[in-house]
C-alpha cells in the first residue's frame, strides 16, 4: 500500500476491522471459551492435534487453504494461506501448545470478569491466534483484500526445548516481506521489536560414591562440586549488557548417609549479542575445570536448538513503526520493547525477515492460574493486525 494513501485507505480498513470485531466480541469468547476446554500441553498429542483440526476448520470457512501437517510423534502442526490483491507476503506465526497438565481446562475452564478474561492458554497463545483469526475475518468481510499473500503457520511444539517444527518455519517463513508474531501484547500495551536469545545447558558432576558415616574420606562428593560450580556460572550475571544466567533445576544423590557420586544441574542463558553466548560458554568451560571437589569430573553440555536474538533491525524497526501510525489511527499509542522471554521470532528474524512480535491483545501472567488477556484490547488489536498485514509490499 503505497504512503500517499496509507492514511485513508489504512483508517478505513482498520476502523472496520475494529467495529466487525467489536461486534463478534460475544461470538470470540465463546470460541475462546471452547478451546480453553481443550487440553493442549506440548506432550498431549490428541489434545494439540483437536486444536489443529480446530483451528483448521475455522480458517477454511475464511476461505484459507488449510493443511494439516501430520506428526507421528508430537502433536500435528497446521499452515493455511490465501491470496488478496496486493504484492506483499507476511506470515502470522503462532504455537497451539500450553503448559498445562492435562485435566486444567476441565478444574479452570475460562472465565470473564468485568474486562478480564481468565484460563489456561487465553493469553499463551488461544486467544492470540483467535483474535488473528478475527482480523483476517474482518478483513475478508468488509472488502479489504490490499494483501498479497498470508501465511499463518500454527506450530505445536514452542513451549519446549525438543523442537520438530523448526525446518516448517523455515520453510515457511522464505520469501516473506515479514513475521507477525502472535505472543500477547505487555501489560502495558507495548508489542516487542527485539528478545534476548535463550540457550540451555546441562552442568553434570561425576563423583565417588561413599558411607557418610563409615568411611567418607574415600567419597568425592558430586553435590559439593556442583555447588561450586553453579556458584562459579552465576558470577557471570550480568558481566556483559542483559546477560543472565540460572541454574533451574538441580539434583543429585541417592541418599543423606552417601556421598553422592552424581549430581547435575540444568542452566538457563539469556543474552542479547550472539556473541555474549560464545564468550560465556569459553568462561564457563575454564572454570569446570577449576574443581573445588579434587577426583570429580565436570561436563558441560549445551541444548540442541537454541533460539538467537531476535534483532531490532532497521527493517524491523520500519514494522514498529508503522504498527505506530496504524495505531494513532486507531487512537492509542504503543511503545516497543525488549524482553528476556524467547519466542519462534527469534528463529525467524534469525533467518533475516523483518519481525515483530507482542501482537496479539493484551495479556499477561502466562504460564500460572491468574493468566489473563484484557477483553477490550480484542478489536484494537485485532485491527493493528490486519493493518500490518495489509501494508507489507514486495
Amino acid at each position: 500500500m503505497k504512503t500517499d494513501v496509507f492514511s485513508t485507505e489504512v483508517e478505513s480498513l482498520t476502523s472496520d476491522a475494529k467495529n466487525y470485531v467489536e461486534q463478534q466480541l460475544p461470538q470470540y469468547i465463546e470460541e475462546l471459551r471452547e478451546l480453553c476446554l481443550i487440553d493442549s500441553g506440548s506432550y498431549h498429542k490428541p489434545g494439540l492435534d483437536e486444536v489443529a483440526l480446530y483451528l483448521a476448520a475455522r480458517m477454511r470457512g475464511l476461505g484459507m487453504n488449510a493443511t494439516i501437517i501430520e506428526q507421528e510423534e508430537w502433536g500435528n502442526d497446521l499452515v493455511a494461506t490465501i491470496q488478496g490483491a496486493g504484492s506483499g507476503t507476511v506470515l502470522i506465526l503462532g504455537h497451539m501448545d500450553t503448559v498445562y497438565p492435562v485435566g486444567t481446562g476441565a478444574a479452570r475452564p475460562l472465565r470473564v470478569e468485568e474486562d478480564m478474561v481468565y484460563g489456561p492458554g487465553v493469553s499463551d497463545m488461544k486467544g492470540c491466534i483467535l483474535s488473528a483469526i478475527y482480523a483476517i475475518e474482518a478483513m475478508l468481510s468488509t472488502n479489504h483484500r490490499s494483501f498479497g499473500e498470508i501465511r499463518f503457520l500454527c506450530v505445536s511444539d514452542e513451549e519446549i526445548i525438543k523442537r520438530h517444527s523448526l525446518g516448517l518455519i523455515q520453510e515457511i517463513s522464505q520469501g516473506c516481506q515479514a513475521v507477525l508474531v502472535l505472543e500477547a501484547a505487555r501489560a502495558n500495551g507495548a508489542i516487542v521489536s527485539a528478545r534476548k536469545g535463550a540457550a540451555g545447558y546441562t552442568l553434570r558432576v561425576k563423583g565417588r560414591a561413599a558411607h557418610t558415616g563409615v568411611e567418607p574420606e574415600k567419597g568425592r562428593n558430586a553435590i559439593v562440586e556442583l555447588c561450586h560450580q553453579i556458584l562459579q556460572f552465576e558470577s557471570l550475571n550480568g558481566w556483559r549488557e542483559g546477560l543472565t544466567t540460572n541454574p533451574g533445576l538441580c539434583s543429585g544423590g541417592i541418599a543423606f548417609n552417601v556421598v553422592s557420586d552424581y549430581a547435575e544441574a540444568q542452566i538457563d542463558l539469556r543474552f542479547i549479542h550472539p556473541l555474549d553466548k560464545i564468550d560465556t560458554e569459553e568462561v564457563w568451560h575454564q572454570m569446570i575445570r577449576q574443581n573445588k571437589v579434587a577426583g570429580t569430573e565436570v561436563i558441560l553440555e549445551g541444548w540442541p536448538h537454541s533460539r538467537q536474538p531476535m534483532v531490532c533491525t532497521p527493517q524491523s524497526l520500519t514494522l514498529v513503526d508503522r504498527a505506530q501510525e496504524i495505531s494513532r489511527l486507531l487512537g492509542f499509542s504503543v511503545q516497543h520493547v525488549m524482553t528476556g522471554g524467547a519466542s519462534d521470532g527469534c528463529y525467524t528474524s534469525s533467518f533475516g525477515i523483518p519481525t515483530v512480535d507482542g501482537l496479539g491483545p493484551i495479556g499477561g501472567l502466562d504460564h500460572s492460574p491468574n493468566e489473563y488477556l484484557v477483553k477490550s484490547s480484542v478489536p484494537e488489536r485485532s485491527a493493528l493486525l490486519a493493518g500490518l498485514i495489509a501494508t507489507v509490499e514486495a
